[in-house]
Order: C-alpha cells, then structure tokens, then sequence
C-alpha cells in the first residue's frame, strides 16, 4: 500500500458504496469532511481531509436508490492509498443477499490496516456478517434494529443513539445518522471548535438532541416479523387495553408458557413481555400524534392503570415525556 496520504498530511476518508445505496448515507459524510477542509486551512493545522467514494463490486459507477450513478475512484480490488477511515453506507437490505463474498473478505483482510472503521445505516449488516461487530454494542436504523439483533445475536443492538463506538468501532443509526457520526470523527480529530464550525455551515446541530427511536416504532415493521411473531401481534393488537399475560399468549398457541417464551425469544429477539410493553408504546405514540385524545385516556386504552405508567414507558425508551412527544409532533426536538 501506498503510505503517501500520512506522508502528506492527508486522512484518506474512503466510503464504500454498494448498489441502491442512498444518497444521503453517502452526501451527508461526505459534506462533513469537505467542509472541514475549509476550516482546518484556515487553523494551518497541516492536515485535512481526502474523500473517496470505493465501489463494493468491480463496477466503479454505482446507481443509487434514487437512479443517480456515483462514479467512484475505486474498487474493493484496487485501493492503493492508506485508509485512514473506512465508511460502509447503507443500501437495501435485499441488495446484501446478492454481494460477492470478496467484500467480506476484504473487510476481514484490511481491518488491521485501517485506523477506523464505521458504518451508515444498514451498513453495520455488512460489518456484522464480516465478523467485525461480535461482542459489540452497535446500532442501526431504527427500522431494522429487531432483525439485526435476531440476525446476530451475538450483537448488542441498542436502537437509541444515534451513533455508537465500541474499540475502534463505529455505526452509526438511519440514513441522516451518518451526519452525526462524521461530525463526532471530526471532533475527535480535530477539536469541538472546528466541529461546531462545521456544524454551523451545515446549518446542523453538533450533537442532535433527542433519540433515535423517537423517530420510528418501537416493533419492527410487520412483513419484517416473522410468522410466529405476527401470529402473537395479530392476537395482541385489539387488546392492548386489556391486562394481558404470559399465560395468555401462551395458551393461545397451545404451548407451555416455558416453550413459549423460549421459542418468542428466538423468533423476535426479545420477550414476550417486551414485546407487549413495545406494542404499547407504538399504540401510545400513534394515538399521541393523531389524536387529541388526553393522555390519561391513552394510557388506558393501552393497557396502563395511570399515566404514571405510560411516561416511564416512554422515559424508559424514548428519554421524553408523553406531552413532550405530542408537543414535538414526533418526538424530534
């Protein structure tokens, strides 16, 4: 390899794109590090950033999700300069069933070479199927965050930040995310100042208030689930209200609760009871946002005794109140 970019002064950023990459997985890095080219010429601190778009497959143009062709400067097979940081952007998740397993060996291979590794999105799919993530707290976007965790259950997916490291280690939550994590590696490269510089000319918040998951719902879409699972949500949905146990669900599918809760476990990633306390949650949300419904009467109809109940469920994953997440619209502040 060629060492010429410490040599220089240049931190080789390189952004690996696979086919229906999104554009803003790869833009919003991409805006960050420029930008803080024009501050760190101004600070003469001798260094700056050099952004390079490398393609997972052997085409160098790559279509994005949108239609738009990315032409990139090179390939997982021919990179000759020194990787500083290594971005892995997020794309369907169907495309990955389809990726050539030299992607995979390549992120094995170069671990050791690059300083840093990271992902946007569902990226952290790609590290994870590379080994790369065992025994680490990751995250994703909040939308995929179940499978990811029933994938791979040796991760510990927390679907709250919108960015976590873990020992060199970073990924990064849905699409928009990746904005905060350049912003997080800038600062750690270069100081608060340049960062919140940057951030201001991004019109963007250094450190973006509020979680992730205020964002999305609590249980996975429902063609995501698998059958097992909607089987128990279809039984569940119209009776939220309603005291509702184990022994309930268990008997519904005649099945011990013991068997139950082991075989709910390995189809969902998580516990029946959960399960029910995320089902509720979305419930509470939905009503929140399109209803003008008070929230003790939401809290009743999701199956809580007191409002008390309902704000430490939505303390407990979403760190905000109920009428602060009506207030927000949801739950963005």
């Amino acid at each position: 390899m060629n060492n010429a970019g410490q040599q220089t002064g240049i931190k080789n950023i390189a952004i690996l794109v696979l086919p229906q990459v999104q554009l803003l997985d790869v833009a919003g890095p991409c805006d960050v590090f420029t930008a803080a080219n024009l501050f760190l010429s101004d600070d003469k601190v001798g260094l700056r950033y050099q952004v390079h778009l490398i393609s997972g497959t052997s085409d160098k143009i790559i279509y994005s999700s949108s239609g738009i062709p990315l032409p990139c400067t090179h390939t997982i097979y021919d990179i000759d300069f020194l990787v500083d940081t290594l971005l892995i952007a997020g794309t369907e998740l169907s495309i990955l069933d389809n990726i050539n397993p030299d992607l995979y060996s390549y992120l094995q291979n170069r671990i050791g070479d690059v300083r840093r590794v990271g992902s946007v999105c569902v990226g952290a799919f790609v590290l994870a199927k590379a080994g790369l993530l065992t025994g680490k707290q990751v995250t994703t976007h909040w939308k995929y965050a179940d499978l990811l965790q029933r994938t791979y259950p040796e991760l510990s997916v927390n679907v709250n930040p919108f960015f976590i490291q873990d020992q060199g280690i970073y990924t990064s939550g849905g699409v928009s995310s990746g904005i905060d994590l350049a912003l997080a590696l800038l600062e750690e490269d270069f100081g608060k100042p340049i960062a919140s510089e940057v951030a201001k000319h991004l019109v963007l918040y250094l450190k973006r208030p509020g979680v992730q998951s205020q964002f999305g719902n609590a249980i996975s879409d429902y063609e995501m689930l698998s059958p097992f699972t909607k089987e128990i949500r279809d039984l569940l949905k119209d009776k939220l209200g309603q005291a509702i146990s184990i022994e309930f669900m268990a008997e519904s599918v005649h099945m011990s609760v013991r068997n139950f809760s082991r075989v709910f476990l390995k189809e969902s990633g998580m516990t029946p009871g959960r399960f029910l306390e995320k089902m509720r949650l979305d419930q509470a949300k939905s009503m929140l946002e399109y209803t003008d419904m008070s929230i003790d009467m939401i809290a009743e109809k999701c199956g809580f005794r007191t409002m008390v109940s309902l704000r430490r469920l939505f303390l407990k994953y979403l760190s905000i109140s109920p009428s602060q997440y009506r207030k927000n619209g949801n739950g963005a502040e």
